[in-house]
């Protein structure tokens, strides 16, 4: 039984699950080269179809990861809570700067405008109410497939596709499952439920707009980022701040001896303009918002916003403790499984493992909505089918290519290149002496972060590869720190924690006697965002980080996302020599083949 499942609107993507197996699962982005792209996910459909051999005939169900009333009764009900207030709906701010939204009807058919907040909120819901209806017609034209379907279309419950995307490809057969992100499609916020066998049971809903997702992300805006889409750097940013207004930030959210929380909403106005708006309390008490300028060594972050940068994810790791530990009492479980946009906020995820009774960690690597994809496939092949859960294939679950294509690529390139025998040592050996190096290899991962298939590698000995990765080949905020591939066996020896980490998504403490020895992966807070390597997750990639540590007696290699910055991660031959050949990359391991910049060629020989 096939089932492809769908997600859109943030970070569109779709997967293929045959049966109990992921045939594929891919984010539109890495092929329309569209960081974020919300739109029906034809590409990534496509791929999918074509790793398993099929066309959209064979296809027997479609799980798409929105409901269709829900979110409009939903809606409605908070338009009138508070009222008048929600008057200022119909004012159509575009929160990117202050002026006109799209309209209704451009809402309506393409989704909204170029920006962040660039929608019309009555047309993006009767755009998903719309999109229900059509979804059938909308992927046959979209494929350009006049042939005969047989696909019934299930409507999943957003967090419901959360909780599934996690749940059920966790090990175990009995967890707790947590999912948290902005508003789901009935409203959700964060669902708490309890996961046994191919059952997930809920046992609590918070709605909008008691969102942390929604909180996160308005502040996010206020501090000159991008809501919805750079929590990450602020995350990044946070350690640089102080405890300055760490007691105001805790007026902005009451946590509930029940378990639950509220935001206190008079510092808001995501409730009343479905936009990521603070209100003129926040800037009457905080100031003024920076200017959504471009950071710089010459135009850095104001030390007042990484104050406020630091109080924000305080309250956030705080709120995630607060609910974390209430699923734990109520289900007496051990072991928690993760999904949703906020739970790519791996400092709170280890301090979820490390600081309540849960013993047992996991988390879906794509987190967010693209992972929808996945759990929607998932809640109709185990929850309503009852075949088997996935036990592994959940990562690397993108395209591959040809020794052949790989080459192909480089001829056409023009570039120089050579064959090796061993890669994994010929690369070790070059990062070691100070290159950084593009690693492309097998399937491509899923998920925001890069997990040694679609890598940039350095030295961790060396301080400047973070300062040359973020400057010359990233093009990227200082402040924004990289993460250790590290051997799993040997993680207790440099990090607080020797938890697997293998989806990069638990920040530990460094070890205080290691940090001066790994400079360029310990954020200056002393901590790390850990991925742990094994031999079964990764074999080659396990491979080069052991002849690393042979030479260099260190086990774990530098590694951040192979794209430039405000790209995908590439996906290609192509993607990656077009993105080694414009950064400041030194060389490129496609594959068997190597290329290196032609005067550093000179250099070493």
């Amino acid at each position: 039984m096939y089932v492809l499942g769908i997600s859109r609107v943030h970070d569109s993507a779709a997967a293929l699950v045959r049966d109990g197996e992921i045939i594929a699962f891919a984010e539109e982005e890495r092929f329309t080269r569209v960081k974020h792209d919300g739109r029906l996910p034809v590409k990534a459909i496509e791929f999918c179809l074509k790793q398993a051999g099929i066309t959209l005939g064979d296809v027997d169900h479609v799980a798409y990861y929105w409901t269709r009333w829900a979110e409009a009764v939903h809606a409605a009900k908070v338009f009138a809570r508070y009222f008048p207030k929600t008057l200022e709906v119909f004012r159509n701010e575009n929160g990117d700067d202050g002026g006109k939204a799209a309209g209704l009807i451009e809402t309506m058919r393409t989704g909204g405008g170029k920006g962040v907040d660039d929608y019309h909120a009555g047309g993006a819901v009767l755009a998903h109410i719309k999109r229900s209806f059509t979804l059938e017609r909308d992927i046959k034209e979209a494929l350009g497939y006049a042939g005969p379907t047989k696909f019934k279309v299930h409507l999943i419950d957003h967090h419901r596709a959360h909780a599934g995307s996690a749940y059920y490809i966790c090990p175990w057969e009995e967890a707790a499952v947590l999912t948290l992100d902005g508003i789901g499609s009935d409203g959700t916020s964060v669902l708490l439920a309890h996961g046994r066998g191919n059952r997930i049971h809920d046992l609590r809903r918070i709605k909008f707009p008691h969102s942390l997702g929604a909180m996160y992300a308005a502040v996010t805006g206020y501090l000159g980022f991008y809501p919805t889409r750079d929590e990450g750097k602020v995350m990044g940013l946070a350690p640089f701040g102080k405890d300055t207004y760490v007691e105001a930030f805790r007026e902005l959210i009451h946590l509930d001896p029940d378990g639950g929380f509220e935001l206190d909403l008079s510092w808001f106005r995501h409730h009343t303009t479905a936009k990521h708006l603070l209100s003129k309390k926040f800037y009457d008490t905080f100031g003024p918002a920076r200017p959504r300028t471009r950071v710089t060594a010459e135009n850095p972050v104001p030390q007042h916003y990484c104050d406020i940068a630091y109080a924000l994810q305080v309250i956030l790791e705080e709120a995630g403790l607060h609910l974390a530990r209430w699923l734990q009492r109520q289900t007496g479980s051990k072991r928690l499984a993760m999904a949703g946009g906020v739970a790519l906020n791996s400092v709170m995820n280890g301090r979820i493992l490390l600081e309540t009774p849960f013993e047992e960690f996991f988390a879906q690597p794509a987190a967010a909505d693209d992972g929808c994809a996945l759990g929607a496939a998932l809640e109709v092949t185990v929850g309503k089918h009852n075949l088997p859960r996935p036990r592994d294939g959940f990562t690397y679950t993108g395209p591959e290519f040809t020794e052949a294509e790989m080459e192909q690529a480089l001829q056409d390139a023009g570039v120089e290149y050579r064959r090796i025998d061993d890669i994994a040592k010929h690369t070790a050996d070059r990062i070691a002496n100070g290159l950084i190096v593009g690693w492309f290899q097998g399937r491509m991962e899923c998920g925001p972060r890069a997990l040694g298939n679609r890598s940039l590698l350095a030295d961790p000995r060396d301080p400047e590869s973070k300062t040359r990765m973020n400057e010359k080949v990233k093009h990227r905020e200082a402040f924004r720190p990289f993460a250790p591939s590290c051997l799993a066996e040997r993680s207790g020896e440099f990090f607080a924690s020797d938890y697997p980490s293998p989806v990069m998504l638990l920040v530990f403490d460094v070890l205080e006697h290691q940090r001066d020895v790994v400079p360029a992966i310990t954020h200056v807070d002393g901590t790390a965002r850990v991925q742990t390597v094994s031999k079964d997750d990764n074999p080659l990639y396990y491979e080069l980080i052991e002849n690393f540590e042979r030479l260099t007696g260190v086990p774990m290699v530098m590694n951040t996302s192979f794209n430039d910055n405000d790209e995908p991660i590439v996906a290609t031959p192509e993607d990656a020599i077009k993105c080694f050949l414009k950064t400041d990359i030194d060389a490129l391991a496609l594959g068997p083949f190597w290329t290196q910049k032609p005067h550093l060629e000179d250099e070493q020989s």
